[in-house]
């Protein structure tokens, strides 16, 4: 059998999560032409846990192109108040040296993110009954990487740009899988403090 609510298949017991299934890709209509601030929109939205904008975008196939876009520059927002201290300063290779650190930077934050998200997903879909692909978890965490500007805030904005993507992550993931709350933040969180560790101890850091 198979429920109407969340459209989970299921045998003589069923644990309903209550949500109801995603659109299908045809019934999403994108913004034509460049869209680049109705994204951007879109991903504040999601990153103060719009339910809404993470359905929308789950199914959006732009929201993948537009949210490359939100995360690159994201990750690279993080170099400017290091490569701005140096350029002040008058100290310009170093300045240089951490500019041309930014490809790097950006392929291991992004190696890093896509097997945490694989991860996330193959532990939602066997072991908590997620019904969602692994397409649609990509748009709406990929604009929910706007989060991490927050690193920029002085003092402890590399800890709440942290905490903030994993709330963000979570919310997709109970969104996009139709999975209880605290799985998803249990699932999520457990294995960003695991890649955080990761990151501390092989990644390459931001120069301060």
């Amino acid at each position: 059998m198979k429920c109407e609510v969340c459209g989970q298949e299921y045998g003589l017991a069923h644990n309903c999560a209550g949500v109801a299934p995603a659109l299908p890709l045809s019934g999403i209509q994108s913004p034509r032409g460049f869209a680049l601030w109705h994204y951007l929109e879109e991903a504040c939205r999601i990153a103060t846990w719009d339910d809404d904008a993470i359905h929308r975008t789950m199914n959006d196939p732009r929201a993948i192109l537009y949210g490359a876009i939100v995360y690159t520059l994201s990750v690279a927002v993080q170099l400017f108040v290091p490569v701005a201290k140096f350029m002040i300063g008058g100290q310009f290779e170093f300045a240089l040296i951490v500019g041309s650190s930014l490809a790097v930077v950006v392929l291991s934050t992004v190696l890093s993110d896509f097997v945490r998200v694989l991860v996330c997903h193959f532990l939602s879909r066997w072991f908590a009954g997620g019904v969602g692909k692994f397409t649609q978890l990509l748009g709406p965490l990929l604009l929910g990487s706007i989060v991490y500007v927050a690193a920029l805030i002085p003092f402890h904005g590399e800890a709440l740009a942290g905490f903030g993507s994993i709330a963000v992550f979570a919310k997709v993931f109970q969104e996009v899988h139709g999975i209880r709350p605290l799985t998803a933040f249990l699932f999520c969180a457990g294995i960003g403090i695991v890649f955080l560790i990761v990151q501390i101890y092989l990644l390459p850091a931001v120069p301060k």
